[in-house]
């Protein structure tokens, strides 16, 4: 049965008021990060007092920087969240364009990609009228691997769809993922799922700067193998409160990306459930939508395929797969080894971002029986 008005508003709104809450854990971690860089300002040779940690907890109270920062940090997550989603998306292999072809090969591929590009905006814009919405923003991503996914934030909404999707997927499959994917422009939640993004992403980010400036430093890069930043030896003097500064936020960028990940993906599972029975709504076909889902998963990626445990775009997809293409290369260094194995660990601690493909064809196949009875009768 697919969801009421109602519903997908107080379904929406739980969303939002769980964004928000991790929104406060982020303006704290950074309330935390900068009374540490205040106490490091010594370091610097610079007369702030013996007490700097406590005083900068009375100088600037906790409450209103939670109150004024929040919401801030929800602005930004809703204006470069979309943005992050989109660069994700397309920063593949880029086509050649069709206007200045360099051989007959990618002249052909180059009009492949927009006949596709033609067909599948038809496609969506059919199913959109049967759903009694807009029509969404349409972009075609060259890449070997099946998948797809919607974004969105005020004012704008695109569906991505792979190249090998629409190679692997017969018509009523591929109007099925389709139709998945409108449900989550439909039900709201692509919206906030985009805004959510941004948390992992920029809390991963910020862990991977902090590793490269203690790869970087003159006092810890013989300990990780890393190579001496060009500027290092000359500034060394001022280098040594920033690899103090990196030792200690690292425990916190880390917990914070390890949260709000774990917020991140178990919104991605709950979302699932409700998309897929929206896209039977749409399509009218559970059978084609549980056929597209086991096609998809037919050839399952090497669970140590560290790929598919970053996180970002994957989580919006319909099945648990990175867009990118092409392997990652094995570690090298010491810096890398541990980068490698802190990525395996926290993917064994984190929930997984999509319910088990089983239980969604289970679930669309109770459907599909349900809709035979009827019917029948």
């Amino acid at each position: 049965m697919p969801s009421t008005h109602s519903t997908r508003r107080l379904r929406l709104a739980a969303l939002l008021l769980v964004l928000v809450a991790f929104d406060a854990l982020a303006v704290l971690t950074a309330y935390v990060l900068a009374h540490v860089a205040y106490g490091l300002l010594p370091m610097f040779g610079l007369p702030v007092g013996a007490s700097v940690w406590t005083q900068g907890f009375h100088l600037v109270p906790l409450g209103p920087v939670v109150l004024a920062g929040t919401p801030l940090v929800l602005a930004l997550q809703f204006l470069f969240g979309y943005r992050v989603t989109l660069r994700a998306a397309t920063g593949g292999p880029d086509l050649p364009e069709a206007s200045e072809p360099e051989t007959t090969r990618e002249r052909f591929t180059a009009i492949k990609h927009e006949r596709t590009a033609t067909q599948l905006r038809k496609r969506v814009a059919r199913l959109a009228q049967t759903a009694d919405m807009t029509t969404p923003d349409v972009t075609v991503v060259d890449s070997a691997t099946p998948n797809s996914y919607a974004a969105s934030r005020l004012g704008e909404r695109t569906l991505f769809v792979t190249t090998a999707l629409v190679d692997q997927l017969a018509d009523d499959e591929l109007d099925a993922v389709l139709a998945h994917e409108l449900a989550h422009l439909k039900n709201g939640d692509s919206f906030v799922m985009t805004a959510a993004a941004f948390l992992p992403i920029v809390s991963a980010r910020a862990t991977r700067r902090l590793r490269t400036t203690l790869e970087t430093s003159v006092f810890t890069h013989r300990f990780l193998d890393g190579e001496i930043s060009k500027n290092a030896v000359g500034a060394a003097y001022f280098h040594l409160p920033l690899v103090a500064f990196a030792l200690a936020a690292i425990p916190f960028t880390a917990a914070l990306y390890l949260a709000s990940t774990t917020c991140y993906r178990l919104l991605s599972r709950v979302r699932e459930y409700a998309a897929d029975a929206g896209g039977v709504a749409i399509c009218g076909s559970p059978a084609a939508l549980a056929s597209a889902l086991e096609t998809l998963t037919e050839d399952q990626r090497p669970a140590t395929d560290i790929r598919t445990a970053e996180t970002g775009v994957r989580e919006l997809c319909v099945v648990p797969y990175a867009i990118a293409d092409g392997t990652p290369d094995p570690p090298e260094g010491r810096a890398e080894r541990l980068a490698h194995r802190w990525r395996s660990v926290s993917e064994r601690l984190l929930p997984g971002s999509h319910p088990d493909v089983e239980r969604r064809i289970a679930a669309l196949a109770e459907r599909q029986s349900a809709r035979e009875q009827h019917d029948r009768s």
